[in-house]
């Protein structure tokens, strides 16, 4: 029996109108669903759920002239209520026009922590401009809740969550933004590959003198120093970080500077060569100075 015949016994009139509408209602459907997916992924994104906490706090805090710019949700005080956490500043733009400029710094820079239970606010105002690509990082160490606030200037703010306050460890620490070491390089007149390095702590309280010199071989990279400069800004911190280095439950806060940066803007890998990591311990609300170490 032929195919047709099969399926005219079968009952299936063939159009192309039926035809038609079948794909429309594919193309439809597949519309929708990509749709729903898309939307679901948005709402789940930093910039989704943004939107989400903004709202959910339009009634608890009277921005005024701020913008947020980053907000997170966590328990922060064991309730099983989620904590509201966030960051804003006020806009200054390259022009009036808001459509027409872009976004330069964030002025007055304050962190808000919101009592998810009971919507009361911590407010702490950091009087420090930032720039729009603003970190703001939640740390959990020995039972202690940190917030992080760093751009990649070096600006940062480093606070502690009390009963009753937020402690600004970097501010209790120094009364200018938090640098590290100045550093110092030269070039071994034998071998191209060995940089020496010397820092000086320039009279900075928080940081131990460093007294010897220390040789960096980067043989093994087969990198040109020669292509490479020394950070124009020498006791500029570039990276924040907190790490477990003594396997307990309290960690380390650290900073690293980097010696040398590529002069080709084109190079990916090895973009910095060097780095200063300085350790520090957080005691009585400050820094309190562990280690430096200067490697590749």
């Amino acid at each position: 029996m032929s195919f047709s015949k099969i399926i005219k016994e079968i009952g299936f009139t063939y159009s192309f109108k039926r035809l038609k509408k079948a794909i429309l209602l594919v193309v439809l459907f597949t519309l929708i669903g990509l749709g729903v997916y898309f939307l679901y992924r948005f709402e789940s994104s930093e910039s989704g759920l943004k939107i989400a906490y903004e709202k959910e706090i339009s009634s608890i805090v009277d921005l005024a002239d701020n913008t947020i710019i980053k907000i997170y949700k966590q328990d922060l005080n064991d309730d099983q209520v989620l904590d509201y956490v966030f960051i804003m500043g006020k806009e200054k733009r390259s022009s009036e026009n808001a459509l027409n400029s872009t976004l330069e710094v964030y002025n007055d820079v304050s962190l808000v922590v919101i009592d998810g239970a009971s919507s009361e606010e911590k407010i702490y105002e950091t009087k420090k401009d930032y720039k729009p690509a603003t970190n703001l990082e939640i740390i959990d160490s020995k039972n202690e809740k940190y917030f992080l606030i760093y751009d990649e200037t070096g600006s940062v703010d480093l606070l502690k969550l009390e009963e009753n306050s937020l402690v600004n460890i970097i501010k209790n620490t120094t009364s200018d933004n938090l640098l590290g070491y100045t550093i110092y390089t030269s070039k071994n007149e034998e071998n191209e590959s060995i940089l020496e390095v010397t820092l000086d702590n320039y009279g900075k309280d928080y940081l131990k003198k460093y007294e010897e010199t220390k040789i960096l071989d980067f043989s093994d990279l087969s990198v040109d120093l020669s292509k490479y400069r020394e950070t124009y800004l020498r006791d500029k911190i570039s990276k924040f970080e907190f790490k477990n280095i003594d396997e307990d439950e309290e960690l380390e806060f650290v900073t690293t500077q980097y010696i040398l940066y590529s002069l080709d803007d084109s190079v990916t890998e090895n973009k910095t060569i060097g780095k200063i990591e300085t350790y520090f311990n957080i005691k009585n609300d400050k820094l309190v100075f562990d280690k430096v170490e200067i490697n590749i």
